[in-house]
């Protein structure tokens, strides 16, 4: 009789090839469920995120030059609760060790340029060849087909091309980017979706999957939630600021020590609102009877929260819109969600810690899904590069430690 699982993903190996965010993002989310994910990295240099400033090491956090204990603070974030392993995937033998890793793995999980894995010969056939079980998912900025499909990208140029800026900013003023790094974040959760549903499906089938995720299609997906062609054609601008172009007062107002954000939408709520800052007054004003005069008088709308909402701290505002049951919240600033008692209180701000048990004093997001069943939470620090080598290669793989020094010399590892 087996054992009762512990994780979700207990049982799950990942192979995991990617770099940067989008994909060690999704890898992460795994490894907090459960999977054993197994980071192969450059020998020598590893994900290009270890040469990131700052660091932190046994010195602390700094900017300057870095140690070979020294570990960037992005790659301590982004790659939490994994192996790393070294491998050169150019080499013949470094091929043979990945073909035995792919046939005792699960998942494998690459964010290389198109073409990549063909070069190395480690396509969706020959993977399958090796391994009829396994789940193959690939990041790119444009997917592995279509006419952008050799293009370069990063966050900055799938906001671009994703009309994630074109709605992003003021209505005269420049398309700008979301603050989060979305552009990476959002496919990285559709890869993780996808990689759920095809280990599910593979319950039933006994067969794996080829999971194809264009970062510029997530974005898209994402802005057309909204009515935005309809914006277009009336030549109603795309970039609301912090409006909402279906509701009014939709946005963040200022205070004497802020700015509070309120969201009022019905026409109820709107009458609740205005007897809540006393201006009862402008219930019978033809501007803001219904919602879609309040949309064609928006500036007015917002001229008079403001005017009310500029002489109260965040607070007193708050205190008169919430008894009135209000939509309404401060907006934070980063130090101020740092101390947020309600993040606090679910586990969200951890410390991150280092792999030689360094205390770094720099604070990371916890995993934020909650089971009632069983638990899921990042197991551990990021890695040291290589530091679970000969863990994988003579316990996983079975090779001698004579073979591990032979690779060592070799360069292969």
């Amino acid at each position: 009789m087996e054992a009762p699982i512990k994780k979700h993903l207990q049982g799950v190996r990942v192979i995991d090839l990617t770099a940067w965010l989008a994909g060690p993002f999704l890898t992460m989310q795994m490894a907090a469920m459960g999977a054993e994910v197994i980071k192969i990295e450059r020998p020598g240099s590893g994900d290009p995120t270890r040469a990131s400033v700052p660091f932190a090491g046994p010195k602390g956090v700094g900017f300057g030059e870095k140690t070979p204990q020294d570990i960037s603070l992005i790659n301590l974030k982004r790659n939490r609760g994994k192996k790393s392993i070294t491998l050169d995937l150019k080499k013949e033998r470094g091929k043979e060790v990945f073909r035995m890793l792919v046939a005792k793995g699960d998942v494998v999980v690459e964010n290389f340029a198109p073409g990549t894995m063909e070069s190395f010969g480690f396509d969706y056939a020959a993977l399958k060849a090796i391994n009829p079980r396994v789940i193959f998912c690939s990041i790119a900025g444009y997917g592995q087909s279509g006419p952008y499909r050799d293009l370069t990208a990063f966050d900055l140029t799938i906001q671009a091309t994703s009309g994630m800026m074109a709605v992003t900013g003021y209505p005269d003023g420049p398309p700008l980017r979301c603050g989060p790094w979305i552009g990476d974040l959002i496919p990285a959760l559709y890869g993780l979706a996808g990689v759920l549903a095809a280990l599910a499906s593979r319950e039933k089938t006994g067969c794996g999957e080829r999971i194809d995720v264009s970062m510029q299609d997530c974005g898209f997906s994402m802005i057309m939630d909204e009515a935005l062609d309809l914006l277009v054609a009336r030549g109603i601008p795309t970039r609301q600021g912090n409006r909402n172009p279906r509701a009014v007062p939709w946005s963040t107002f200022p205070t004497r020590d802020g700015n509070v954000a309120i969201c009022a939408y019905t026409n109820d709520q709107w009458k609740v609102f205005l007897k809540a800052i006393q201006r009862e007054d402008c219930l019978t004003d033809p501007r803001f009877r219904n919602l879609e005069d309040r949309l064609e008088n928006a500036a007015e709308v917002e001229a008079l929260v403001t005017e009310w909402s500029r002489n109260l701290s965040s607070q007193e505002a708050m205190r008169v819109l919430r008894e009135k049951r209000i939509p309404c919240d401060p907006v934070l600033e980063v130090k101020e969600v740092l101390d947020d008692p309600q993040l606090k209180s679910r586990g969200m701000i951890q410390e991150l810690t280092h792999p030689l048990g360094v205390p770094t004093g720099v604070k990371a997001a916890g995993f934020p899904i909650r089971f009632s069943e069983l638990p899921a939470a990042y197991p551990g620090p990021a890695p040291m590069l290589g530091q679970h080598n000969e863990e994988v290669y003579m316990k996983i793989l079975g090779f001698s430690r004579k073979e591990l020094e032979e690779m060592e010399k070799e360069g292969v590892i």
